[in-house]
């Protein structure tokens, strides 16, 4: 929050117009000495004065292998191969608990007028790639190219109902294409390693804008 006070005065001094979002936190789940809970870190930075130097929160809400409405608490697949959200049950494993969240701790801090900006969301899939997850993501065994699709719009959808939500950055476009299919960035890609369009692709071209 310091670099972002120093941040925020020069961008506005510069342009008074400019959006300045705060860093996107990730989840972790984790609170040692590597990583910090997301929710906690997100309270500690409104205890740092967050309120007065951002116009809006940046998230990274991930989806795993969950869809986004699901309920971390309930949701079950027995034949998902990816067994963390349902052993190790957290709600940084949720696309939905991880942005009402934020909201909450955003509403408990009465900075209620901002917003949250997903610069960075979406759902891995290796289907149709032709090759294996790579090893830390192999939730991505587990998300059909029509559930990402689906998840996909789903959230978008969640986003524009909740009415705090700003605009939502997908990851990714063309990470196939740009470093090959081995890479774990292309999993979440939604066009194939020769610019194909994946089910994703289309399904995000027709839904209402």
């Amino acid at each position: 929050v310091d670099l972002l006070e120093v941040a925020y005065g020069a961008i506005k001094d510069a342009d008074p117009e400019a959006i300045v979002i705060s860093g996107g936190l990730a989840p972790t789940g984790a609170i040692n000495e590597d990583a910090i809970d997301d929710r906690l870190y997100l309270r500690q930075m409104y205890d740092a004065g967050l309120v007065h130097y951002c116009d809006a929160v940046g998230a990274h809400p991930s989806g795993y292998n969950l869809p986004p409405d699901a309920d971390w608490r309930t949701y079950e697949d027995p034949d998902a191969s990816f067994r963390g959200p349902f052993e190790n049950r957290h709600p940084s494993w949720s696309f939905k608990a991880t942005m009402e969240d934020y909201r909450a701790i955003m509403v408990a801090r009465g900075d209620t007028h901002k917003r949250i900006w997903p610069t960075e969301f979406g759902w891995a899939s290796v289907d149709g790639l032709g090759v294996d997850p790579v090893e830390h993501y192999e939730y991505a065994e587990d998300n059909t190219e029509e559930e990402q699709a689906a998840y996909i719009v789903r959230a978008y959808e969640m986003g524009r109902s909740w009415g705090w939500v700003g605009p939502m950055f997908l990851w990714n476009l063309n990470f196939a294409p740009v470093v090959g299919v081995h890479d774990e960035k292309a999993a979440f890609g939604i066009v194939y390693e020769n610019w194909d369009p994946r089910p994703a692709f289309g399904d995000i071209c027709d839904m209402p804008k």
